[in-house]
């Protein structure tokens, strides 16, 4: 068994521990549980990915899962949270090995091990602070794209998005420690968090999230995130060996690329139903308008405008839009994308040198292949929960989803993690029933 895997299991166990022992000690403590579990099912409808003899039009998605979660108040201002889950699916066959289809894996991971003490907790005024692993969403609005200052590297800048991804649920996707304030309409995030996602792993990226809400209608929001600048080992963060270097030929000139950077972000969210008063034959979501603009890297020296391109190149912008569903639907909406960055989606740019050497210089053949074709993306996702324990959802979108791309038995290598979608004209829909409590 992978070894996070291994640590973080005991770490769920050991909390799962705490929690029954102050059940035991502290009889004034409330104890309560909860559990999910879901189905899915998807299609790749059109990808025109067909190095190596692949054919992904019509390949099915299959994915199921389990977990369940234990919440301890231990007093008003102590909580401790802790619940395991269990995963299955499948990646897609890369060529046809058993009908393009890999064997289907199950994988554990850990839904919640923290504890959060609130220093105070009223109507309009919180301060707490949260430290372990858990959820952290700064834009709820959004449904699949954007979330830009959390998810994917600076180095080069990937995107992630996908289909009701770990950072759009309530599941843990923060390890390290969160800082909430709120005052009034004015609330603001100072976190420290381990990267568990991207090489280097474990270097600290602290991070800044402040938003303000103007009235009932608009909400403004900016952040920064100094991403990786606090390294387990700089050796690997900053080092100073070839696979990180770059080199001016005319002026003679060698830049060492480090995997440490600066991400900005700015996002707003606007309900125009609190400007007509409300609406009853609307639901809570219906006509909300959303979006994000970030920077992914301010370092403006003559190397990296070479490898990432100006600033303009370095900013995903999207926005969304709720549209009416008049209570038939919790939520449908639609999200757009533009993103400028002169390489193909793939973490495989990320690793490209011989041996096991990763490097965030991304490889020519990237840069000089794909500057356009992939800018725009799109997502259409609806949802509604029946009996207020049953949640039916859906999505279709061509987006920077992972399905994981098997290479084939007696094959070493991980699958690949390439988005298979170059253009607006491919896509994928997926659908998922759940049950909650």
């Amino acid at each position: 068994m992978n070894p996070f895997i291994k640590n973080t299991m005991r770490s769920a166990l050991a909390l799962l521990g705490a929690v029954g022992c102050l059940s035991l000690a502290h009889g004034e403590g409330k104890l309560t549980l909860g559990a999910a579990s879901w189905a899915q099912y998807g299609q790749i409808v059109k990808s025109l990915d067909t190095a190596e003899q692949k054919d992904l039009d019509g390949k099915g998605m299959i994915g199921t899962g389990a977990q369940f979660a234990i919440n301890y108040q231990a007093n008003e201002k102590l909580q401790v949270n802790a619940g395991l889950g269990v995963g299955a699916g499948h990646n897609i066959a890369a060529r046809n090995i058993q009908g393009y289809y890999a064997p289907y894996g199950v994988g554990p991971y850990v839904a919640n091990a923290n504890m959060k003490y609130s220093f105070w907790d009223e109507e309009s005024a919180k301060l707490n602070v949260q430290v372990g692993l858990f959820p952290y969403d700064y834009a709820p609005d959004a449904q699949n794209l954007g979330l830009y200052l959390l998810r994917g590297p600076v180095y080069p800048g990937l995107l992630t998005s996908g289909f009701e991804t770990k950072y759009v649920l309530p599941v843990a996707n923060t390890l390290g420690l969160a800082l909430h304030h709120q005052s009034g309409m004015f609330e603001h995030d100072l976190l420290f968090t381990f990267d568990g996602d991207w090489f280097p792993y474990w270097d600290i990226s602290p991070t800044y999230v402040a938003h303000v809400k103007l009235g009932s209608a608009f909400r403004l929001g900016a952040g920064v995130n100094l991403y990786h600048w606090i390294p387990m080992d700089s050796k690997l963060t900053s080092k100073k060996t070839p696979e990180v270097m770059y080199i001016d030929t005319t002026a003679h000139d060698t830049t060492y690329i480090s995997f440490k950077g600066t991400k900005l972000m700015g996002d707003f969210s606007f309900d125009p139903k609190a400007l007509m008063g409300g609406v009853e034959a609307l639901g809570a979501e219906d006509l909300k308008i959303y979006g994000e603009v970030a920077v992914l890297g301010l370092d403006g020296d003559k190397a990296h405008k070479a490898l990432y391109g100006p600033i303009s190149q370095r900013m995903p912008m999207m926005i969304g839009f709720n549209l009416p569903a008049f209570h038939l639907l919790d939520r449908l909406n639609v999200e757009f994308e533009m993103y400028k960055a002169p390489w193909v989606d793939d973490p495989s740019i990320y690793n490209h040198t011989s041996g096991p050497q990763v490097t965030p210089i991304p490889k020519i053949s990237a840069l000089d292949t794909n500057t356009t074709k992939d800018n725009l993306k799109w997502s259409v996702y609806a949802a509604k929960v029946l009996a207020g324990h049953v949640k039916i959802s859906a999505q279709v979108a061509s987006d920077h989803f992972r399905p994981g791309i098997f290479q084939g038995y007696g094959d070493n290598n991980p699958p690949l993690n390439n988005v298979p979608f170059f253009s607006p004209s491919e896509f994928y829909w997926t659908g998922k029933i759940a049950y909650f409590f």
